[in-house]
Order: structure tokens, then C-alpha cells, then sequence
């Protein structure tokens, strides 16, 4: 951006908002703009090779693969592994059962126990501490509910094992595990770990790994030298310093959680939740940190000047999934309370968050969720009736930018040359003058334009009034007690639409600004918004201060309508701005922001319903994060998404990219 465009934009900026708001910007902006400068790239080579592993498994000499179980093959999504015991105290309603629970376990070991089991840990447990919690075997199931609740797999290294049989291995588990072979089981079939030849549990063989005594164990049962066998395992002592101590080769590996340290943004977000205690955040972020650093099917390279990885697919797990369940779980409830039948979720932006809503809500007694082909263009057009609704529709900011644009994006009417000739001629539009509106505000010149077209305008407006509602009335608009659910910002669409069918249509939304509270006085609408309602000021929400990003993270591969009209056969179509060549080569781009943001919706339904109690994650937690990756968008980060391409026709801007909004 040149200092030309800045002023400009701080100059817009102030006219809209006020020097006030205008100033406290500014200042954002240059602290921002010095916190991305400190923040250089930083790769970060992980001490794990897949191929190279590959490799050493598929040489002759390796006859045994051991494998370790817990954040090697399936993992828990916890910021600290000993936060499993306060999800149990959470479902007891006991806070001191972690330290109970670890007294219980120490007791036991102090003993002589050359290893312990849950079911010796929870008899102990009632023991020291009585059975207000529950008796030794309420317990017991208890704790195994949660640790299979909390089991998710890491899918790379289930690959690597996966490999390791194909390639003729003999395949084993090994853990240092008080839980019984029956329970891990479970756990491994939920994470689709099905086949391997056998399990070693220290709290059935009742030796260990972290003695040594469990791979003299395995190396005995299964009849090979130490050097014939290879150990994958995260544990720096158990399962790397003492196999290889002992002769067995073995794969350095580290756990993803143990990985997430070296990167400093996302970290700072880690400490921040892990303190708060068993919260549906704390899922959010270890199912990020789990997506991130497991053992990848291509090699991604980690930067430690992001915060996030994995390319496109890791930002729409960590940024743009977390943002729409959060909303998808507020829309549930007001939806409910709000007795709605139908949600029409509105074209493009829309496509993403009903997707997002439908993983959530699929065989649950909730509205119908519907998808809304609809733009400004084609239903402000529809609805015009007076000159009035004219002004209005020309009162929307738009970018610098022809007459000729103008009044085709905003009205439909393809200004020909004698026309702008003849404009011209009568003194009412210069041929070179280009339309800019801002806060509102027209200028004479532009009105008297609208008052020596409107009688087109008007014709335009009869021509799709009727196709339109025949659309609205085909999709069941105009039945029951529907909804409009959208980004946001002033209702707008929701407005024109109670007017063109003269009915209430309800509205809930991402963040709304101040100029939605006259649509819901005039209409006497709902108009919620989940993360903000009836803001004055962008800065009071980074998702209506980085709006257009935020638009275009949910984007669709589909083109814009720009209004109805009725086929031979009388049927109704719609008609679309043709996709740019732009648009065109960011379809790949987008499906993986999309892919990983489904992703992201899928293990959280899971985590909701695998028995951890209700789950709500925190609306600012989600607002913050985005905030934190648009403000701080490392070189890396940029160069995923910078050439993803949309249209902003109906404000003047053409086709976008994102390097457009990237702060610099």
C-alpha cells in the first residue's frame, strides 16, 4: 500500500467514524506493524524423518517394529497429559481427586508394587479417601470412560505402523499403562488401529519400559536380538535412551504437545488456557496442537514465526473451523428459544457455515438448515418501489470506480454509449468521472444520474421482481418462522427481504454493526449477533475491522447471482457473474482452507459427544485467535493465502485477493 492509499483510507476512515476512532486505529495499526517486524521466519526441521524411518523398517536385518502407544499412535487433545484427571474430577464434582488420585497411585508404588493397575489404584483410592466419590469400581469405569472420551488418533504414525505390516514387520504395542488390555483395546479400535500381533501393558506383564525389564521381556517372547527390533516412541527415556542402552534401534519422536513449545505464538495461547482447567477451549487447542505437529502424510515446514501450520489446511482447522462451530453452537440456542423452522443460510459465505452447522447438528432435532441463493444486488433490485429505494441502495459505500460499473452492479442497467453520451451533453455526468461514495453521502451529480434513470431502474426492478419471488416462494421463504443466517453487518439483505414479501424474517449473524438496530425497529425483528451486536466502530471487533478477510476465508467456489429470471418453460433461473480467471485458480486454495475447517467441526462433534459432559467453547477465545493470526501473519502464513481471489463488484473493487487486506 503507498502513502497515497493509506491517507486515503485513514481520510475514509475518519469521515465515517470520527477522529477519535480514527486515531486509536492508527495506533493499533503501527503497533502491529511493528510486532510483525520482529517476527522473521524461523524453521523449525523436526528430529522425525517418515522416509528415513521408511527405510530402516524395510531393511532385512529388522524383523520386530515396537511401537508405543500413548502420543505415539493416539493421543489425548490436553495441553498437560494430567489434566485427564481433572476432566474425572469435573464429571465427579471432586477438585482435590487429581491429588487424591496421585496420593492413591504413590501409595501403591511406595509399597514395593513392581506396577499397578486402576482397578489396585481406585481399591487404594477408597481406601485412603472413603467412597464419597464412589466405590472403588464406580471409579474405575469412570476413568476409563474418560480416557476412552479423550482418546483421538494420530493418523500419520497409525499410517507409519500401517507401512510397517505391508512391508512384512512383525508388529507390537508397548506401554507403560495402568489401564487393562481390555480398555486399551477400546481405545485402540476408536482410533481404527485394528491389527498388530501383540499388546505389552506394564500392568499385565508387571514389568516396564522405563526399567528396561519389558524390552528383555519382548526380545524373550518374541524371540529376536535386541538389534533385529526398532522402538517408536515419544518418551525420551523409556522409549529412546533405554532401548537403544540395551541395543535396540530405535526412531527419535516428538510428541506433538512437546513439539508445540518451540513455536513462541501459538505457545503463548497454550499457557494461556492450559491454567483455566477442564474447558471445551482446552480441547480446541489440543486438537490443534495434535493437527500440527503429528507425523504429517507430506512434509509441511514448520515455521516458528506462524501461528499455525500445515498450510491452508492447518488455517482452516485452527482459525476459520473454531470461529464457525463457536457460532454454529450460539445459532443452536437462539434458534431453539426463538421457536425458528427454517434457517436460510445466505449465498456464499453461507455455503461454509451451513456445512460447519450440518456436522454439528445431523440427527439432532434442530430448524432446517437451508441455502440461500441470494445476493445484494439481486434482491435489492427486486424490492425497488420508490425512488427512495433507489437512494438506498446507492447509499452503500463503493470504491472509486466508473458510472458505467455503477449502475450495472448496483441497478442491473448496462449504460450504453449513446445514454452516457447524452448525460454528458445535458452537464449531468462528465465521461472520464468516476463514482465514489463514502459514509453515504451522494453528490449532486450522482443523484441527478438516479432521477434521469430511475424510469429504467424501475422497469429493471419489475423485470426480476416477480422471478425473485417465485424463487423465494419455491425454497419456502415464505412459510413458517424462517431466518437469514449471514456474516453480518446491517441486516440489509434481511431488511429488503421483509419488504419485498412483506413478512418478518428473522436474523442472526456473526457481528452486527449499529445501523442493524433500524432494520429491527423498523421491521420489529430478531437481529442478533453472536460475536458483536450493533457495533459503532469497526475496531470494536476484529471481525468487522478485517471483514473482507473474514468473508473470504468462508468463501465459495460459486459464482455470484445476479437476479432471476424466468426460462421458456417458465421455470425460474438464476443468472451469475462469470467466475474470473482469478476465482478460477483459487478453488484448489480454498478447498483445503475448507477441508481443514470441516475437519476441525468433525473431531469437536466427536469430543461432544464421547461423554465429557456439555461442551461450549468460548466465543472471545475463537475472535481472539483470528484477530492474532490476521494482526501477526507471519511470511509464511501470507504466502497461503495471499492469491486467494473473490469478486467485490457491488462496491466498486472488482476481483480481490487477499494480499490486498494482508497487513504489511
Amino acid at each position: 500500500m503507498t502513502n497515497h492509499q493509506f491517507l486515503r483510507k485513514v481520510l475514509r476512515y475518519q469521515k465515517t467514524y470520527g477522529a477519535k476512532a480514527t486515531i486509536k486505529r492508527s495506533i493499533n495499526e503501527i503497533f502491529n506493524r511493528m510486532r510483525r517486524s520482529i517476527g522473521h521466519s524461523h524453521p523449525h526441521q523436526a528430529l522425525f524423518d517418515r522416509d528415513a524411518l521408511l527405510a530402516r523398517i524395510e531393511h532385512p536385518n529388522i524383523r520386530l517394529v515396537i511401537f508405543d502407544i500413548f502420543d505415539t499412535l493416539i493421543t489425548r487433545p490436553l495441553l498437560d497429559p494430567e489434566n485427564t484427571k481433572h476432566w474425572i474430577a469435573k464429571r465427579i464434582n471432586c477438585d482435590r481427586y487429581p491429588e487424591r488420585r496421585h496420593a492413591a497411585e504413590m501409595s501403591l508404588r511406595e509399597a514395593g508394587s513392581a506396577d499397578v493397575s486402576l482397578a489396585h489404584i481406585c481399591t487404594e483410592y477408597v481406601r485412603l479417601f472413603g467412597t464419597a466419590e464412589g466405590d472403588a469400581q464406580q471409579l474405575q469405569s469412570i476413568e476409563e470412560s474418560i480416557e476412552l472420551a479423550l482418546a483421538q488418533p494420530l493418523p500419520g504414525m497409525i499410517e507409519v505402523l500401517k507401512m510397517a505390516q505391508q512391508a512384512g514387520k512383525k508388529v507390537v504395542l508397548a506401554s507403560d499403562m495402568f489401564l487393562s488390555s481390555d480398555v486399551i483395546k477400546k481405545l485402540l479400535q476408536k482410533c481404527n488401529i485394528l491389527e498388530y500381533d501383540t499388546l505389552y501393558l506394564s500392568s499385565e506383564v508387571g514389568v516396564r519400559k522405563s526399567t528396561g525389564e519389558l524390552f528383555h521381556h519382548i526380545a524373550e517372547n518374541e524371540q529376536i536380538v535386541p538389534e533385529q527390533a526398532i522402538m517408536i516412541g515419544d518418551h525420551p527415556v523409556s522409549d529412546q535412551q533405554i532401548p537403544l542402552q540395551l541395543g535396540f534401534q530405535i526412531a527419535v519422536l516428538e510428541n506433538p504437545l512437546a513439539l508445540a513449545a518451540y513455536f513462541p505464538r501459538l505457545n503463548t495461547w497454550i499457557e494461556k488456557i492450559k491454567s483455566a482447567g477442564p474447558t471445551a477451549d482446552e480441547l480446541v487447542l489440543g486438537n490443534i496442537v495434535r493437527t500440527f505437529f503429528q507425523v504429517q502424510p507430506r512434509q509441511f515446514l514448520l515455521d516458528r514465526a506462524s501461528l499455525t501450520q500445515c498450510g491452508r489446511y492447518g488455517i482452516g482447522y485452527a482459525i476459520v473451523g473454531p470461529l464457525l462451530v463457536a457460532f454454529s453452537e450460539w445459532l443452536i440456542d437462539q434458534a431453539n428459544a426463538d421457536n425458528i423452522d427454517r434457517l436460510f443460510f445466505l449465498a456464499r459465505e453461507g455455503q461454509l457455515m451451513k456445512d460447519i452447522h450440518e456436522v454439528l447438528t445431523a440427527g439432532h432435532n434442530t430448524p432446517q438448515s437451508n441455502y440461500l441463493v441470494l445476493s445484494r444486488r439481486a434482491v435489492s433490485v427486486a424490492m425497488i418501489r420508490s425512488h427512495d429505494d433507489i437512494l438506498a441502495i446507492a447509499r452503500t459505500d463503493y470504491q472509486a470506480n466508473s458510472l458505467s460499473e455503477f449502475l450495472l452492479r448496483r441497478f442491473g442497467l448496462t449504460l450504453d454509449h449513446t445514454t452516457l453520451k447524452a448525460l454528458e451533453q445535458r452537464g449531468i455526468w462528465a465521461h472520464k468521472r468516476l463514482v465514489e461514495i463514502q459514509a453515504g453521502q451522494i453528490d449532486d451529480a450522482l443523484l441527478a444520474v438516479l432521477e434521469t434513470l430511475s424510469d429504467a431502474i424501475h422497469r429493471r426492478a419489475a423485470m426480476e421482481r416477480e422471478p425473485m419471488l417465485s424463487y423465494l416462494q419455491q425454497i419456502k421463504l415464505t412459510e413458517g418462522v424462517a431466518a437469514l443466517v449471514d456474516v453480518g453487518y446491517a441486516g440489509t439483505i434481511q431488511g429488503r427481504l421483509c419488504d419485498l414479501l412483506e413478512r418478518k424474517i428473522q436474523g442472526y449473524y456473526m457481528v452486527t454493526r449499529a445501523a442493524a438496530a433500524e432494520v429491527r425497529t423498523r421491521h420489529g425483528v430478531r437481529i442478533a449477533g453472536c460475536f458483536g451486536e450493533d457495533l459503532a466502530t469497526p475496531d470494536q471487533s476484529p471481525l468487522l475491522r478485517y471483514n473482507v478477510p473474514l468473508e473470504m476465508f468462508m468463501g465459495s467456489d460459486d459464482p455470484q447471482i445476479s437476479h432471476y429470471r424466468y426460462q421458456d418453460n417458465h421455470a425460474v433461473a438464476g443468472v451469475y457473474n462469470p467466475l474470473s480467471e482469478a476465482e478460477k485458480a483459487s478453488i484448489p486454495l480454498r478447498s483445503e482452507l475448507r477441508a481443514g475447517a470441516l475437519a476441525f467441526a468433525r473431531d469437536y462433534r466427536s469430543m461432544k459427544e464421547s461423554g465429557l459432559g456439555k461442551l461450549r467453547i468460548d466465543p472471545h477465545l475463537v475472535v481472539d485467535i483470528f484477530r492474532d493470526f490476521w494482526e501477526g501473519a507471519s511470511e509464511f502464513e501470507r504466502a497461503q493465502i495471499m492469491s486467494i481471489a473473490t469478486d467485490d463488484y457491488y462496491c466498486g473493487m472488482g476481483i480481490v485477493h487477499f494480499a490486498t487486506f494482508l497487513p504489511h
